[in-house]
């Protein structure tokens, strides 16, 4: 079997190369998406399964390339699994009314911290969650707004409607006096 090359006006590196090259920078920016390691690395090979498959038409910008399809990826493996944790939140009460446990440790508070974070982030449209991912995760306006396929002008109007419809929902749901994330 040939090796695969990625279509670009250069000389085309070969798929391990560009796996090399990308893999831990897309793996730590699904990691820190997904919140889990593991799962990350999952999403990151199906991430490079899909340039493998089916490259873009142009390498130009391979990094933002991947960047927006594993973001892709990683928001439907989000979904499906906020959709699995709601079947099985169905089932418990179903099972189990009555016993609440009240959550005293240090570790459970996080916990909820950060579930309330991850469905204010579900909250907003794609496009804003990127957004403030990428943005959060150090990207420059230059990279946000090529994953985002916008006008580099755009990206800090775009985070700022973001930033503000996050703050929104997380106000809401903690409680108007409760900004722990100020």
């Amino acid at each position: 079997m040939a090796e695969r090359k990625v279509a670009g006006p250069q000389a085309e590196p070969d798929f391990e190369e560009l796996y090399r090259r990308y893999y831990p920078g897309v793996v730590r920016h699904l990691t820190f998406l997904l919140g889990e390691r593991a799962a990350a690395e999952e999403v990151a090979q199906e991430t490079f399964l899909k340039l493998y498959t089916e490259p873009p038409p142009r390498a130009e910008n391979l990094g933002g390339w991947l960047y927006q399809v594993g973001s892709r990826l990683a928001l439907n493996t989000l979904r499906a699994a906020q959709r699995r944790r709601r079947r099985e939140e169905a089932l418990a009460l179903a099972g189990d009314r009555g016993s609440e446990v009240v959550p005293l440790e240090d570790t459970v508070l996080r916990r909820e911290t950060v579930a309330q974070v991850r469905r204010a982030l579900a909250g907003l449209s794609p496009r804003s969650r990127v957004a403030l991912l990428l943005r959060h995760a150090g990207f420059s306006y230059r990279e946000i707004a090529a994953v985002l396929g916008i006008a580099p002008g755009s990206v800090g109007t775009t985070l700022a409607r973001a930033q503000r419809s996050f703050l929104d929902w997380y106000r809401r749901e903690r409680g108007a006096g409760n900004d722990d994330l100020l």
